[in-house]
């Protein structure tokens, strides 16, 4: 069976290399974007074409889309802290806009825009939020949800060719290399504090959102706007499960304003030359207004399951120990 060339946009990434395995999986051979600074060993251990992708050189995009008709775009741009809103939406709306040229230009069929859950509105009537819930106008939560609402509307604008969305929840699994939505997952395994407020979080396994990325991607009618969620659960009831998995106690939470000053504070230090953040602003906003999400969709639409925490949590583990981000077991922290 031949299958439509595809280019992998952030295939570097946590989503962007889990992506490239669902595609090798169903039988692709997706063409792989790289920026010259890029650490690639994980995607040269796939043995894919790599191809220089730079948002800021719009040649290079042009380049990288020629005789491709599916662009995967998991590499939107993400603001390390979140102090100059403005400033980041100018730099995530501009390379986006450069995608969507470069796409256009090179007769894409169709652009698949991996989005976040933060563009999902809570429903009024209290129930499940749906992909029809999208907020009016960006919410005033942050530079991360502002970036989000205004990149995703771009992106649904467009009419020189077709573009979906996905919006992933809070991603978890094997291969996030920078430590990312994973982080308080090491930390407890660790035995270190994991500061943190509580709230709704919506998580999906990595994996699962690669493969619906993948039915975005080829299925003939797929929908719009998908939300890609396991299940929508209190963070403190998930990190007590993941605490329990380590043999160690969950920290109890902390109030709100707590959290967000936390976060505050370690962003200026970080902002300052200190080390990142151990509370990334963008998470508590997440954290704090996170939506109950129905992701019944992508099941009914393209037959996307979801796996169970504890596989996560089994198959993230033994993956953290291999790369040495969690020690041996001989080595952990006494429960």
């Amino acid at each position: 069976m031949t299958h439509a060339p595809s280019l992998v946009l952030g295939a570097a990434g946590f989503l962007g290399l889990n992506l490239v395995d669902a595609l090798i999986a169903a039988g692709h051979q997706p063409r792989c974007g790289r920026r010259v600074r890029t650490n690639v060993l994980a995607l040269r251990q796939r043995k894919v074409p790599l191809v220089q992708t730079d948002f800021d050189a719009p040649e290079t995009l042009r380049a990288a889309m020629q005789g491709v008709e599916v662009v995967y775009h998991a590499g939107g741009h993400y603001p390390r802290l979140s102090l100059e809103p403005e400033k980041e939406r100018a730099l995530g709306l501009g390379r986006l806009e450069r995608v969507l040229d470069a796409a256009a230009a090179a007769g894409v069929r169709r652009l698949v825009y991996v989005s976040s859950t933060a563009t999902v509105a809570p429903r009024a009537d209290g129930q499940p939020s749906t992909e029809a819930d999208v907020f009016a106008a960006p919410p005033p939560w942050g530079a991360y949800h502002d970036l989000k609402w205004h990149l995703e509307a771009r992106a649904l604008a467009e009419t020189r060719l077709d573009v979906v969305i996905a919006c992933p929840g809070a991603c978890l699994g094997p291969w996030d290399l920078r430590v990312g939505t994973s982080a308080m997952l090491v930390g407890l395994a660790r035995g270190l504090e994991v500061p943190h407020p509580d709230g709704v979080v919506s998580w999906v396994d990595a994996r699962d959102v690669a493969t619906a990325l993948v039915g975005l991607g080829t299925h003939a009618a797929p929908p719009r706007r998908l939300l890609v969620a396991a299940e929508s659960l209190r963070l403190q009831g998930l990190l007590e499960v993941a605490a329990r998995f380590y043999g160690v106690t969950a920290p109890p939470p902390m109030p709100d304003a707590d959290a967000l000053a936390l976060a505050d504070a370690e962003e200026h230090r970080a902002a300052a030359g200190g080390p990142r953040a151990r509370l990334a602003r963008e998470l508590v906003d997440l954290i704090i207004h996170g939506p109950v999400i129905d992701a019944s969709l992508a099941r009914t639409a393209l037959g996307v399951t979801w796996r169970p925490l504890r596989q996560t949590l089994e198959d993230f583990d033994a993956w953290a120990r291999r790369v040495h981000f969690i020690p041996p077991k001989s080595q952990e922290p006494a429960a």
